[in-house]
């Protein structure tokens, strides 16, 4: 652990960016991710065994998500790299409906070994993704122009869930779907696996991070888990898990996850990058 560990904090930064909504400088780092809990290790090949059409599933929980006014949630992740599982905590909220929807996430390492702070809003004041992260050997923020992807992708949900299970589709083929109950709670368990040729995450790792699962509420479509998988000939190994947790329907009072205080002037601009990365056919950057 101690050879790895500088590249280890700078990397689980970077496998961050993947989870919080996709936008500004991870679509210029990454291109896959991946994740842990409910189906980790399961047979790669499970079908769809509820006869469901997925697609239309996943394109009305984007339509439903789009239109929450205001919901937070606390968030739970690990990360697992190099045979060492890091973790840590976060907060998530997202206000308004459809074009106006705005969200924010911080979240940070609980660990001494990779301590890391991200933090992510879509800004009031102008229609701009804003990221910043740290960790003890790097530093960076970058930005994302919303009004200018607009016009090429009018269905684009610009934040939140909706967004986030939006660019899902984009970048993987959802086929297996089943039914997982947890308590009194009714599930639903979605897996895909990367459309087309899928790059390396990082290339330190032996495993190809080419799947991603879904936990859903199957009531609402709710993404309990999100969580991204290498998936391999006998089971998909988890290298990505987000949980949100303590579900809340109002927007957070924390007035830093929606209008930070703290904002980089000479933010990257990596709208063209985000503009590649969501083009069709082009295979998405996770």
């Amino acid at each position: 652990m101690k050879d790895n560990r500088f590249k280890l904090t700078a990397l689980i930064a970077v496998a961050l960016l993947a989870v919080g909504v996709g936008l500004g400088y991870a679509s210029q780092r990454l291109r896959d991710s991946s994740a842990s809990g409910v189906g980790a290790g399961d047979n790669a090949t499970s079908g769809n065994q509820l006869g469901l059409d997925i697609d239309l599933l996943l394109k009305n929980v984007v339509d439903r998500w789009q239109q929450v006014d205001a919901l937070t949630a606390d968030v739970n992740w690990q990360v697992h790299l190099f045979g060492h599982t890091l973790q840590g905590i976060g907060e998530y909220t997202q206000s308004g409906r459809g074009p106006a929807q705005r969200h924010g996430v911080i979240l940070k390492s609980t660990s001494s070994v990779a301590p890391m702070f991200f933090q992510q809003a879509v800004l009031a004041s102008e229609a701009v993704v804003w990221t910043q992260w740290k960790t003890n050997v790097e530093e960076s923020a970058s930005m994302v122009r919303l009004d200018d992807l607009a016009p090429a992708h009018q269905k684009m949900p610009r934040a939140g869930i909706a967004h986030l299970i939006w660019r899902m589709q984009k970048s993987y083929q959802f086929t297996s779907i089943e039914n997982v109950v947890q308590g009194q709670r009714q599930l639903l368990l979605v897996r895909g696996s990367k459309k087309g040729d899928a790059a390396a995450l990082f290339p330190f790792l032996r495993q190809q991070p080419n799947g991603v699962s879904l936990l859903l509420d199957a009531g609402s479509g709710f993404p309990h888990r999100i969580q991204w998988e290498s998936i391999e000939p006998t089971q998909r190994k988890p290298l990505v898990t987000v949980e949100l947790v303590r579900v809340r329907g109002n927007v957070s009072p924390n007035s830093e996850l929606l209008s930070p205080r703290t904002i980089v002037p000479d933010a990257t601009d990596q709208t063209e990058a985000y503009r590649m990365a969501v083009m069709a056919g082009a295979g998405g950057h996770y």
